[in-house]
């Protein structure tokens, strides 16, 4: 699994700015939960047409983010004690 340093700035700036695929697929302005509702659906579908398993890939992300949360609270309790 790549590691994505900064993750967490990464999406802070795209929340603040709305700066992601949401501009380009015409979401720009929306409420993040509904422009998140669209982009989920087309990944079902990107998967669905790929034959990718979208409950695996869910899993793996969910972990994914589990980990770089884990991550990043050790980061913050080690600053806290320095």
């Amino acid at each position: 699994m790549p590691t994505r340093e900064n993750w967490s700035r990464h999406l802070h700036d795209i929340l603040r700015s709305r700066h992601y695929t949401w501009i380009g697929e015409g979401l720009g302005g929306q409420p993040i939960d509904e422009a998140l509702k669209v982009m989920l659906t087309d990944i079902i579908h990107l998967c669905r047409h790929e034959g990718i398993s979208f409950d695996e890939l869910a899993a793996e992300c969910q972990a994914r983010c589990d980990a770089e949360e884990l991550k990043e609270e050790e980061h913050e309790l080690a600053d806290a004690v320095a």
